[in-house]
């Protein structure tokens, strides 16, 4: 009867730690390192950075027309995210760190003034500059 029970009891701690084995594989998988999508490429799409280069192609227009060009799904409206809170559906604007204004602020704004664009998802926005970006930022850089 012993050697049944042992055999038994073998058996389910092989199949425990098995189980345990995977948690830990899937537990791991989830924490790894993801690549941000926005900015940093163009794996997600069409969001990566615009650089100087590109901008020098459209040198005489506003950043506006620049973004609807080169990146338009930037422009795209991301959606309400509540239902209850009136939150933006477009991305902000921010020059250099400071807030700047709403989407269409980016008329306004030379494109010969400009070093870079890029699009920072709520995720990374809300890193960089706090809570508060449900639909992004488009983050500029200028050549001051």
């Amino acid at each position: 009867m012993s050697l049944v029970v042992s055999r038994a009891g073998r058996a389910l701690r092989r199949g425990a730690a098995a189980a345990l084995a995977t948690m830990c594989l899937t537990a791991s998988a989830a924490c790894t390192h993801h690549e941000p999508t926005s900015g940093l490429g163009t794996r997600a799409g069409d969001l990566g950075a615009i650089t100087s280069k590109e901008l020098r192609t459209v040198d005489d227009r506003d950043a506006y027309t620049a973004i609807a060009l080169l990146r338009p799904s930037l422009l795209q409206n991301r959606g309400y995210t509540s239902i209850l809170l009136n939150t933006p559906d477009q991305p902000e604007v921010f020059i250099d760190g400071m807030y700047y204004g709403p989407l269409d602020s980016l008329r306004q704004i030379p494109v010969h003034e400009l070093k870079e664009i890029r699009f920072l998802d709520v995720g990374d926005a809300t890193i960089r500059y706090g809570m508060g970006h449900p639909a992004g930022i488009i983050d500029i850089t200028s050549l001051h």
